[in-house]
């Protein structure tokens, strides 16, 4: 079996398809991505649209050539992906090509008018391969309820299935569960993308910033020197750059919760459980995420330790910070929650027999 992966805009792995890749591996299914290139961004914004297009155009070609010397079954991400497919039907309307489609991301169809416009295309001409798929999945069943809502046509509830992003099982052995604090600091962790206007950034940093009872450690990608510069002049902030997905493991035993701070501005972050939850219960910290994340409630978890605890930062000033980290006659229960649970059914329908 060989399978072709269609990922637009894979120039750095992301930990939804640095997993699905692992357990491919560790599962010895073969594979060939096909993503975009690396180009240089421009001052002009003519020239910048330019290389985007090209680069597109690229990618459409390679995938054309990927699917014709496999002709067996193709996955891909997101509705800016579909293209290729779309072109080799459109030549070989009689192939037995098997369709696998996950989308990481929800967009509804307000929301993909606002997209871009190799976004539109996709999603415009992505329609017809739904009736052809074998697979289309969302990362949680909110998502996929939204996404049944959006399409004017009936799909095999067979079809249609839910596939989170979740770290992977080898996380664990790294993972001492080391329970004694060392001291009364509370440490607070930050990992991934930074912003003051789509996060609940600003109300941390105030309450906890300069308090030094508190620790508040970031690691991101970010190059806006202003927030760096900003989040530096707390005096109980720490921010680190950016860390490899694989690492994140090795930041086990150093805090004690981690910090989802979205606003949920969008469909798409509302109605969302992010991968860092995830993450975090692996790493068995504690969990302090908005609330304004309305699939994220599912996982909400007071009764047993490390917590789930959704957390108003509108009114941050008002959160027991005691009782959240008070564990007294709670049980530990390790997260259950690991990608070698999920992609298993993904795997052996990949494996059958067409």
């Amino acid at each position: 079996m060989s399978l072709i992966i269609l990922h637009f805009r894979q120039k750095s792995l992301y930990p939804p398809l640095i997993n699905i890749l692992s357990f491919f591996e560790e599962n010895n299914i073969d594979y060939k991505i096909i993503g975009d290139y690396e180009t240089k961004s421009s001052k002009f914004r003519f020239l910048s649209r330019l290389k985007l297009y090209l680069n597109y155009l690229r990618f459409i070609f390679h995938g054309l050539i990927a699917l014709a010397r496999s002709n067996k079954s193709v996955l891909y991400y997101e509705s800016i992906s579909a293209m290729p497919i779309v072109i080799y039907l459109f030549f070989f309307k009689n192939c037995k090509l098997r369709i696998f489609i996950h989308f990481h991301e929800y967009f509804s169809k307000e929301e993909y008018k606002r997209q871009s416009f190799l976004e539109r295309l996709g999603r415009k001409h992505e329609l017809s391969l739904f009736k052809k798929a074998e697979w289309i999945s969302h990362t949680n069943k909110d998502r996929l309820e939204l996404f049944k809502k959006d399409i004017d046509f009936n799909i095999k509830s067979s079809v249609l299935k839910i596939m989170p992003n979740y770290p992977s099982k080898s996380w664990i052995p790294a993972n001492k569960n080391n329970l004694m604090k060392k001291d009364d600091k509370i440490r607070l962790l930050h990992i991934g993308s930074l912003s003051f206007g789509g996060m609940y950034l600003e109300e941390v940093l105030t309450q906890f910033g300069n308090n030094d009872k508190f620790e508040i450690h970031f690691y991101s990608h970010s190059k806006d020197v202003e927030l760096i510069q900003t989040l530096k002049s707390y005096t109980s902030v720490y921010y680190h750059g950016s860390i490899q997905y694989n690492k994140i493991p090795d930041l086990m035993n150093k805090y004690d919760v981690g910090l989802v701070l979205y606003k949920g501005l969008s469909l798409n972050f509302t109605y969302n459980a992010p991968n860092k939850i995830f993450e975090y219960l692996a790493m068995d910290l504690d969990v302090w995420c908005s609330d304004k994340l309305l699939t994220a409630h599912h996982y909400a978890n007071e009764n047993t330790f490390p917590k789930v605890i959704m957390v108003n930062f509108d009114y941050l000033e008002e959160f027991n910070v005691n009782k959240a980290v008070e564990r007294t006659g709670l049980k530990y229960k390790k997260s259950t929650y690991f990608y070698e649970n999920v992609y298993v059914e993904l795997a052996e329908k990949l494996k059958e027999i067409s």
